[in-house]
């Protein structure tokens, strides 16, 4: 009895000891959005999909560098559909203390227009509403 009593206390006090503490303090804002109907260059080749286009700025005030991997980025339509995966223009990451650019191409659902930005890397998150294209 003592011995569990023991570990649960320890690993109570270890819980706290273990809680990262990132120092993440990011945010991103859509600076532009457009769509094209047809295929061009990164996206929207499927006849039943347009290529959705985001410019984003992404302003990075913590201490460690914001990834801008493309499994990052998800987006919310106006039909409720989450679009995934974009491919992203700039750069690989954004530094402490810097704001960047990156540009973001989705295939989205034709009929539909992209609303909400999200960024989500498991341990911290952002979301922006998109202006209306």
């Amino acid at each position: 009895m003592k011995k569990m009593l023991f570990l649960t206390i320890a690993s109570l006090m270890l819980a706290g000891c273990t809680d990262l503490d990132t120092g993440f303090d990011a945010t991103i804002k859509v600076d532009s959005a457009s769509s094209v109907a047809e295929g061009e260059g990164f996206c929207g080749y499927d006849e039943t999909e347009q290529c959705h286009t985001l410019s984003v700025s992404l302003t990075n005030n913590g201490e460690s560098e914001v990834s801008t991997n493309m499994f990052y980025w998800d987006a919310v339509g106006s039909n409720g559909g989450v679009f995934s995966t974009p491919d992203v223009d700039g750069p690989d990451a954004c530094a402490g203390g810097a704001t960047c650019t990156v540009t973001l191409h989705f295939d989205v659902t034709n009929g539909s227009k992209l609303v909400t930005l999200k960024w989500d890397d498991i341990f911290d998150n952002m979301e922006t509403s998109i202006p209306a294209y």
